[in-house]
């Protein structure tokens, strides 16, 4: 199984190259020094603070310890949170270098706060298991771990499993990023939840590997 799970993601990535030119994809939180050295693209996780807004709306300057980045967070990323500058959030996303200027394109954040409630939304920033994903209204915003243990015929779809039962995410190419999963590796998956009809589907926006 885990051999014909490799076999389907590196036939995936053969057939769709990655369009993210020769950014490296990071795993694990890094400092603002180290992202600033990276390739254009590259995918990064830091730890920090969110410290002021700048002008045009979704523009922030982002701080760790070792240096200041601006970021870009887009009102579907922020999902109703509501954060000061002195909590401490955790951001992922795409670096982007343009004529000089570097910046993230922030694709989750994930704050300290146990959950947050929306009208017509759910956003947990920690994780929550499948049998509790499954009750959840459309549009709400969760974080998995657990396991990718299939791919389904169309291959954009995989069977994740963690404790509690398994389900099916829909994992596009460009969230991938190039990552080689096996059906042993523990992934934390952050994703929406459309439900349609009464039919909850699970779309991922990030995956990264915890455990391999």
């Amino acid at each position: 199984m885990k051999r014909y799970l490799f076999f389907n993601i590196y036939f995936l990535m053969f057939l769709f190259p990655p369009v993210y030119g020769q950014g490296i994809t990071i795993n694990s939180p890094i400092t603002v020094n180290q992202v600033i050295g990276l390739p254009d693209n590259s995918w990064v996780i830091i730890n920090g603070n969110i410290i002021n807004a700048l002008p045009g709306g979704i523009h922030f300057t982002f701080r760790d310890s070792s240096g200041d980045i601006t970021v870009e967070i887009d009102r579907r990323v922020w999902r109703g949170l509501n954060v000061v500058p002195s909590e401490l959030v955790q951001i992922q996303g795409e670096l982007s270098k343009n004529s000089g200027l570097v910046s993230i394109r922030v694709r989750a954040i994930i704050t300290a706060e146990a959950a947050v409630t929306r009208p017509g939304q759910v956003i947990f920033t920690y994780p929550i298991t499948i049998s509790e994903a499954k009750t959840l209204i459309h549009d709400s915003w969760i974080m998995l771990i657990g396991n990718i243990v299939d791919v389904l015929q169309n291959g954009s779809h995989f069977t994740f499993r963690d404790s509690t039962g398994e389900m099916v995410v829909e994992i596009d190419q460009n969230v991938w990023r190039g990552l080689f999963v096996g059906t042993s590796d523990m992934v934390q998956i952050t994703c929406e939840i459309m439900v349609n009809r009464g039919q909850p589907s699970f779309i991922a926006r990030v995956i990264r590997v915890i455990r391999s």
